[in-house]
């Protein structure tokens, strides 16, 4: 029986065998390289893919043995027959925390080159069959997120002087009272709502930023020369002080004086052998020079939009910017877009890097991926999705995805008052239901865009992944008149140019209108620094996490206009008006639109309640406090002036009743005592407690007051 068994146990081996063998026999030795393509391939085509470039995963030991400079021995077993003309970690400088970047494998990542005239598809199957390869990615263009609408000069100017500035216009910005995006009083153009702005002009009075906070912003260039930014741009002086063409500050990049250009930037070097070149310690990496001018200058407006110098006679407010007293946010270039080059993924995944390595604690990333992407692992690891009947291929992000959790790690926090760093996407401008990714992704925000209606722009994407909506802008359709778009910053001499004006013709005193969730977009990362300036000055820290949760919390309602009806929205490529319904986007925008003075609120621990202008609010303080009607109530003349109080708010039957005729933000105190005794003279004596609330009053309100 036993002899037996072990007989037919052979036999069916040997069928075993004999049918594998008859299937490779079945197959075809490129049908064999194919299969193993599809299985080690993290996304679609190699359409988009840089020439003579490829992206590969190599196994953590195969990867030490690079990196003990053992990549010559070998080298065939990973190359797998490919004739490269360079092998280079697709990470070319060396992340400055070693422990995070291994936990996201990013020492794993290499960049290999060939042949340009060699399709990357030959080029990956070969890599793919190598078995020290884990992964093979297309090293793909990543893709801007322009303003859906670009006009050109007509020479026009803007026609509100700056005696109309607008009753509460904070500081003396020359064309502050143009900027309904940070208050909007309904007077800017026809059709502007009072109160569709993001609520700053009253957060101001309680922090205008924080030099210590540095925003990195992912985009064109910034104009480091421009009147209102030359003293907001990130200045690392090191390089700025010391020579040309050498890495003064040794961080691994050449003359980063004010960020560095990522695009084209890295050679690849031929015999590359784990942290040596020929024998040689690596160079330090020299990129193209920061040009803002390239494209529109959309890296200038956004960068304006964050941290422009407030109260300095000067151009354009900004959300950031400080008080006029140098205190304002930082703002550091990542250019990832140079006009009509783009970065690569692998560049991307550097500027991140750089981003977190160099001391920025906030990303503002204006740019994604256009394919309507529905899951977060299509999106890191590729695949397909049907579209219309027809399969497309996505390509993956597995590299920029592990680059972009090194940035949020809470190990590469990069200042006092936020563990972990943070990353504000815009959610894309082709009113698609779905915001596009990486700002989909559940540990970053997503910016969906309003215009001075409280409408969504009609270019906005909505929908799963968008997080919270904040002013982007909506041209109107008529000629020369841009001033219900976003007016910021802008570049003289710009490549193509967005309308707006210049005060003298060819400087730097450039100013330009743009719309889209690139502008939305850089509202949400400058509220953030807000936050984040005010935290550090009441000696608070929060978690990404808490402050995020914050954020989406203090909100104002926008659900409440698209619950029916349409809005008119210019089509610039049908050029005609379109009607759309509004009840597209009822609970897709987000958890609601940006409010910084409720957001600061919520850092400083303050309840926050909505009154509508004209109507008198009756708060319930029960939730807040021991609701009785001896608390004696302070309202600073401030707050009176803030919130159009006629006459001081009462308390009766424990709610507190007020009446707000003007838009505006304000803190109330509360007081009593308690603890005296009354029945005999000069005993113990009374102890004084109090409880401060905020008021915030808009035209329009939830049925709840608004309290989240």
């Amino acid at each position: 029986m036993i002899h037996m068994k072990k007989t037919t146990l052979a036999l069916i081996v040997l069928a075993l065998i004999g049918t594998a063998c008859s299937r490779e026999l079945q197959e075809s030795p490129l049908q064999m390289q194919q299969n193993t393509l599809a299985a080690k391939l993290v996304g679609g085509s190699d359409v988009e893919a840089v020439p003579g470039t490829i992206l590969i995963r190599l196994d953590a030991a195969a990867a030490d043995l690079v990196a003990e400079g053992s990549f010559h021995e070998i080298s065939g077993s990973i190359l797998n027959g490919l004739e490269a003309t360079a092998f280079t970690p697709a990470i070319p400088v060396r992340p400055k925390n070693a422990e995070a970047a291994r936990r996201y494998g990013l020492d794993q990542w290499f960049l290999v080159g060939f042949d340009p005239q060699t399709r990357p598809e030959t080029a990956a199957m070969k890599l793919a069959g190598s078995p020290m390869v884990r992964s093979v990615q297309y090293n793909k263009m990543v893709r801007p997120v322009w303003s859906s609408e670009v006009h050109h000069l007509s020479g026009e100017t803007l026609t509100r002087s700056q005696e109309q500035i607008q009753e509460g216009q904070m500081f003396n910005d020359t064309y502050a009272s143009h900027q309904w995006n940070l208050y909007n009083d309904g007077s800017v153009t026809k059709g502007a709502v009072a109160g569709a702005d993001i609520g700053v002009r009253d957060a101001w009075k309680l922090t205008g930023g924080d030099p210590s906070v540095i925003v990195a912003v992912f985009d064109c260039a910034v104009s480091y020369r421009h009147e209102d930014l030359e003293d907001a741009v990130w200045r690392n002086e090191a390089e700025i002080s010391g020579q040309a063409d050498v890495d003064d500050d040794g961080n691994g990049f050449i003359d980063d004086k004010y960020g560095f250009n990522f695009v084209n930037c890295f050679e690849l070097d031929k015999d590359y052998v784990g942290g040596l070149l020929n024998g040689e310690k690596k160079k330090a990496i020299k990129g193209r020079a920061l040009n803002s001018n390239a494209g529109s200058g959309h890296g200038t407006h956004v960068a304006g939009i964050i941290g422009a110098t407030n109260n300095n006679g000067k151009g354009v407010s900004s959300i950031a910017g400080g008080t006029g007293n140098g205190d304002g946010v930082r703002l550091m270039t990542c250019q990832i877009f140079e006009g009509s080059s783009y970065g690569s993924d692998a560049q991307n995944a550097a500027a991140f890097i750089y981003a977190a390595d160099n001391g920025a604690c906030i990303a503002q990333c204006s740019y994604g991926n256009a394919n309507i992407i529905t899951s977060d692992d299509l999106y890191i690891n590729g695949g397909e999705i049907d579209v219309d009947g027809q399969s497309v291929k996505i390509n993956a992000s597995p590299l920029e995805n592990a680059a972009l959790q090194y940035f949020l790690d809470p190990s590469n926090s990069n200042h006092e008052s936020l563990e972990g760093n943070m990353a504000i996407f815009a959610a894309g401008n082709h009113s698609n239901p779905y915001s596009i990714y990486p700002g989909a992704l559940p540990y970053v925000i997503s910016v969906t865009a309003f215009g001075c209606d409280f409408l969504p722009g009609g270019y906005t994407n909505y929908g799963p992944g968008c997080k919270i909506a904040a002013p982007g802008g909506e041209f109107s359709g008529v000629k020369d008149d841009y001033a219900s778009m976003i007016l910021s910053t802008g570049v003289s001499g710009a490549a193509t140019q967005s309308p707006g004006v210049e005060t003298e013709k060819g400087t730097s005193k450039h100013y330009v209108y743009m719309q889209g969730t690139s502008m939305a977009c850089p509202h949400v990362s400058g509220v953030a620094a807000l936050g984040v300036s005010y935290a550090k000055k009441l000696g608070k820290k929060f978690t990404r996490e808490e402050m995020t949760s914050m954020l989406l919390t203090s909100v104002n309602d926008i659900d409440q206009y698209l619950k029916s009806g349409t809005k008119k929205f210019y089509d610039a490529v049908q050029r005609t008006y379109v009607d759309l319904p509004l009840n597209q986007y009822y609970e897709k925008m987000g958890t609601g639109a940006l409010d910084a003075w409720r957001f600061l609120m919520a850092i400083e621990g303050t309840p926050a309640f909505m009154a509508e202008v004209g109507k008198t609010v009756k708060i319930d303080l029960s939730e807040y406090c021991n609701p009785h009607d001896s608390y004696e109530i302070s309202v600073g003349q401030e707050t009176m002036e803030a919130l159009g109080l006629e006459s001081a708010p009462v308390i009766r039957n424990g709610h507190l009743e007020l009446t707000c005729s003007r838009i505006g933000a304000g803190k109330l105190t509360l007081s009593a005592a308690v603890g005296k005794d009354n029945e005999i003279e000069n005993g113990i004596g009374e102890m004084h407690y109090t409880r401060e609330i905020s008021v915030v009053s808009r035209p329009f309100a939830t049925d709840n007051g608004g309290w989240l």
